[in-house]
């Protein structure tokens, strides 16, 4: 996740699987840290991160000491995303069609 590969509408736009890579918020394209520190859509994942690094760090924090220092924390976060809802199912074929 922390190197923006992965089931994610930036990473599929970027080999053309699908058209746009905005995330469906709404509010902007969806990258790893779109999803780790605004994505709307996983408010209640973040919060459950935040409140395990409140105690000893600011939010929002950098991605390296997320690794570091909140392992634990952030697996747990990763782990609880629906990927599978907040990415776009949508595949182009050569001939322009699609599928979704």
């Amino acid at each position: 996740m922390v190197t923006d590969h992965g089931k994610i509408n930036s990473y599929s736009h970027s080999f053309k699987i699908i058209e746009a890579p905005t995330c469906p918020c709404g509010t902007r394209d969806q990258n790893i840290d779109h999803l780790i520190f605004e994505c709307e859509l996983l408010n209640k994942e973040r919060t459950i991160l935040k409140q395990a690094m409140v105690k000893t760090n600011d939010w929002p924090t950098r991605k390296r000491d997320l690794l570091r220092k909140y392992y634990k924390e952030f697996t747990q976060f990763t782990n609880k995303i629906p990927f599978d809802e907040i990415t776009v199912q949508q595949i182009t074929c050569k001939d322009n069609s699609k599928i979704v």
